[in-house]
Parts: C-alpha cells; structure tokens; sequence
C-alpha cells in the first residue's frame, strides 16, 4: 500500500528519495517542519471535518463520513462531480490525525519535491514518513467501505514497528 517510508529527519535536512517515484536517485523530498501557512491550511481542512463529524473525528466516525461523502461522490454524473481535492486534503489531515494519536512521537512535517510541498507525518528520531493525504487522493473513487479503518490500523502498526525496530540495539 506505499503507507510509509524510512526518510531522513525534518531536523537533519538531509535529501531522501521520494517515495511515490521510480527508483530515480534524482528525483528526491525534503521533509521540513509545516511553516505557519501549513498549519493555517491544515487547521482550516481538519475544521471542516470536524465540523462534518459534530466535533467528534474517531476511526469509526471518521470512516463513516468517508464512505459516505465518496459513494454521493461517485454516484453523481461524472460531468456533474467537482475536483475531490478540497475532500482529499481534508480526509488527508484528519486520517493522519487518528495515526498520529496512536504512533507516540508523529508529527505533521512538509515534504518537498520539486518545491511542491506535501504534508506529512514524520517522527524526530526514527527515520520514518507517513504519507496520509497521498494514500487518500490515490484511494479516493476507488476506497472501499471501511478503508478509513484499515489504514489507520496499517498505517499505525507499521510505523511502530518501524519505531520498535529503530529502537532495538543492531
């Protein structure tokens, strides 16, 4: 599922290879903390599903309103459908929340790749980057009902057992 990748550190500035590409060496990410516009656009797009959620954003609710919003989404006439964007990023921020809550140490960075910015978790002592609004916008129209809850559950236990890992002696 592409859920997740060892990257180097927001704090070591170090260049890693970006997980969505071929195995291209020149095509590569920088994960930074979110700059204050990235907070602002994140806060705005969690407000909207909180907002839709009544205040209440869990795996279960969250995973409701997912299944729901897709299937009106798909069964409006194609002409008739607007840009999922708006939808993607929101369910994005609110899906990496719910990971967040459970991996202790996750934290919402910035990866670069050619200057696009793409928010991400990514963890201050282990290389790893979790890629939640990427795994929304490649699953949107094509997510299965309860798919909110397979990622959150994937998406959790691999990234500790990748901090598990990292904290075993070698």
């Amino acid at each position: 599922m592409g859920l997740f990748r060892r990257a180097a550190r927001p704090s070591d500035g170090q260049v890693v290879p970006h997980p969505h590409a071929p195995a291209d060496e020149s095509r590569s990410v920088q994960v930074e903390p979110l700059n204050a516009a990235e907070q602002v656009w994140a806060a705005q797009h969690r407000e909207i599903i909180s907002g839709l959620c009544s205040g209440t954003v869990d795996t279960q609710t969250l995973g409701d309103l997912f299944d729901r919003v897709q299937a009106i989404w798909l069964q409006s006439d194609e002409r008739d459908r607007t840009d999922p964007e708006s939808l993607v990023h929101a369910f994005g921020v609110s899906l990496g929340d719910l990971v967040a809550q459970r991996v202790p140490g996750l934290l919402w960075g910035s990866a670069r790749n050619d200057g696009v910015p793409e928010l991400v978790l990514t963890h201050p002592q282990v290389d790893l980057v979790v890629f939640p609004v990427a795994a929304v916008a490649k699953s949107w129209g094509e997510a299965p009902v309860g798919w909110v809850a397979e990622y959150v559950e994937e998406a959790s236990g691999g990234a500790l057992e990748i901090i598990a890992g990292a904290h075993q002696p070698h």
